[in-house]
């Protein structure tokens, strides 16, 4: 300092009124081994630094400030109440009262033509795959599968629509059946629609992984595969019992979350839906007729 030059002035770095702000502003610098002092001034907190440390004073509140911002998670797309869940368990307890349970007189006939053999799917008869889905051996199979479509097929189309909603599912089951009959090959009948309803929560968990990963807001990306280790743990927990095919519901929510996460949240307008359900329906059908006739 040149002889009669006046010392430099102290730098403030912080002002506030909270009390507590100030404190966490004082452990920072603490932490950071940077000497600082507190004064009040007309009702206000002010924290105070020397200038040669102004610089990293500022550097290390503004990264605690940046850390400390509330994370703001932009809810997930809603279009609003879904007839999905619904349709589809209409059509499965149809299905079921056309069908009535295994094995049970006339109805077998349903069974022979539309259960997924590993055997006969893995020879060429893809429709089984689809088939399947519709078939449920006993009341209470039917009652578990009705429930899970009421709430996960239902909350897939509140996010993409009727059309895309059940076009993504059904697919999503349909491979799941194939993959399940390609690991067994023989020797291995399933039947109900539990594959769909694990691949709607694939779905789900797909679509929330790709809405995370595509967030910029601090603090989504780090829980982006939350809602995954979700739909494990209800596989776990609901869909590997004693008579349980976990390798169908392991499929069916892989398949699922691989769909979900090609779909992102492109969701399409009415008229792209309309042609989405139409097709949708439209294979259901083509399959019982090709399962029926060759039968």
């Amino acid at each position: 300092m040149d002889p009669g030059e006046a010392p430099a002035s102290d730098a403030d770095v912080r002002v506030t009124d909270s009390i507590a702000r100030a404190g966490d502003w004082s452990l920072v610098l603490h932490s950071a081994a940077i000497a600082h002092r507190i004064e009040i001034r007309d009702g206000a907190i002010v924290i105070v630094v020397a200038p040669d440390d102004r610089a990293a004073a500022l550097a290390s509140l503004d990264a605690f400030d940046l850390e400390s911002l509330p994370v703001v998670r932009a809810p997930a797309p809603d279009l609003g109440p879904s007839p999905l869940g619904l349709a589809f368990a209409v059509l499965l307890v149809a299905l079921h009262v056309a069908a009535g349970a295994r094995g049970d007189g006339a109805g077998a006939m349903w069974f022979h033509a539309g259960s997924a053999s590993a055997e006969a799917i893995v020879r060429g008869e893809w429709w089984r795959t689809i088939t399947a889905l519709m078939l449920h051996a006993d009341l209470l199979h039917l009652l578990g599968n009705v429930v899970g479509s009421l709430v996960f097929v239902s909350a897939v189309g509140r996010w993409l629509g009727v059309g895309l909603g059940g076009a993504v599912v059904l697919t999503s089951a349909a491979v799941g059946n194939l993959l399940t009959a390609q690991f067994y090959q023989v020797r291995h009948v399933s039947v109900g629609a539990s594959t769909a309803t694990f691949a709607a929560l694939g779905v789900l968990s797909g679509l929330q992984v790709a809405r995370r990963h595509r967030h910029r807001e601090r603090g989504l990306r780090g829980h982006a595969y939350l809602p995954l280790a979700a739909g494990l743990g209800l596989i776990v927990m609901i869909g590997s019992g004693e008579r349980a095919d976990i390798v169908a519901h392991l499929a069916g929510l892989g398949t699922g979350v691989v769909a979900g996460l090609l779909v992102g949240e492109r969701v399409p307008g009415r008229a792209v839906q309309a042609v989405l359900a139409t097709l949708t329906l439209g294979v259901l059908a083509a399959a019982w007729a090709l399962a029926l006739r060759a039968r």
